[in-house]
């Protein structure tokens, strides 16, 4: 039984019943006391998954840092993929610091999902995130070596994602749309584990996973000679979208296209669709809180995150349990991440349009 398993029985076996948070010391113009508080990580996602093993990983190093000695504690609130437990975070959480929002999808469910979300993006104030790019493969039978050769593809591909909604299959999507590769997207796969299956089963000869699902599961695929990795999301440092340094013999999706179109294609407004993609996963977990905590609070606890994200016992901790280092951005580059999507998004609504119809429909 490999260690994922292991974190999702301990994970399963450990949920804890939110109950209501001790008010921290708010409004009060002083530095914030959190001695003998309680302070939760609010997960909107369900146990088990993915950010919810690494909030459990990380959990003991959190409460190592935090001010003063306070508990720290999780509350699941899954549904809508994440925005039930964003509305309620923006909506109804205590605003005295004492509830810290855990979030992976908050910057592209406000561009894809302005129905649904009942939330202003930019008020949310970052302290800090882990970045994690995504990983496009295809199956070894096609032939095909590097994504420069899918032009030259005879033959169709069959892509499989979970939904048309999925944000990290429309990296891959938008690269063989770009390209001109005849393919078909397949929706409705429950997981990252039933696309690798099908995989297998030659029902599917193309998809994409996470960073660590890739490490976990695909790299195996990889030295079996079963799959080939294509290309990668990406991180984005300085503003710039760059390889993930956990991957650099993996080329970004923009490499690809400016290799094989050239420097024109920025001009494109399905690449700049693209980059605003890559942008709104710069950070794939971040930790916020909502306008109305104090700064004082904001200010205490981002400095109490940046040395609980530099910490090496915690970054020792990850690495033997997601399966790479962690890459960190402090309080000050996650929200830098943040408001660049932001910004992108009231200066160029065509590219936001780009991706609101992948939403609605197959390629």
């Amino acid at each position: 039984m490999n260690r994922l398993v292991h974190l999702l029985m301990a994970a399963m076996t450990c949920l804890i019943i939110f109950s209501a948070p001790v008010p921290l010391n708010a409004q009060t113009g002083k530095s914030p006391s959190f001695a003998g508080k309680t302070i939760t990580i609010l997960i909107p996602y369900s146990v088990g998954g993915a950010a919810d093993i690494m909030g459990r990983v990380m959990l003991p190093f959190m409460a190592k840092h935090f001010p003063g000695n306070s508990t720290v504690i999780i509350n699941n609130m899954p549904g809508g993929g994440g925005i039930v437990g964003q509305n309620w975070l923006y909506n109804v959480a205590p605003k005295d610091g004492s509830v810290i929002g855990q979030v992976s999808t908050l910057l592209i469910d406000a561009i894809l999902l302005p129905d649904k979300v009942k939330f202003d993006v930019d008020k949310f104030r970052w302290l800090g995130g882990v970045g994690e790019t995504t990983v496009a493969f295809i199956h070894a039978k096609l032939g095909v070596k590097t994504a420069e050769e899918l032009p030259r593809l005879g033959q169709k591909l069959f892509f499989g994602e979970s939904s048309l909604q999925s944000s990290r299959g429309m990296f891959t999507r938008l690269l063989l749309k770009m390209l001109g590769v005849n393919h078909k997207v397949i929706t409705g796969y429950g997981s990252s584990g039933d696309m690798r299956a099908a995989i297998r089963r030659g029902e599917l000869n193309i998809t994409v996973d996470s960073l660590s699902g890739y490490s976990q599961a695909v790299v195996p695929m990889v030295k079996e000679g079963l799959v080939v990795p294509l290309a990668q999301a990406g991180s984005v440092h300085e503003g710039k979208v760059i390889r993930d340094p956990r991957l650099p013999d993996v080329p970004t999706y923009t490499e690809i296209l400016i290799k094989l179109k050239g420097e024109a294609i920025r001009e494109k407004i399905e690449f700049r669709a693209l980059e605003l993609l890559v942008r709104t996963g710069g950070v794939q977990r971040g930790w916020v809180y909502v306008a109305g905590v104090p700064d004082e609070t904001f200010h205490a606890m981002a400095a109490a995150f940046e040395k609980f994200l530099n910490d090496p016992d915690m970054r020792k901790a990850f690495e033997k349990a997601i399966g790479f280092e962690p890459f960190v951005l402090n309080a000050v580059r996650a929200q830098q991440n943040a408001d660049s999507v932001v910004d992108v998004v009231k200066k160029d609504p065509g590219a936001v349009e780009v991706l609101k119809e992948l939403a609605r429909k197959a390629d």
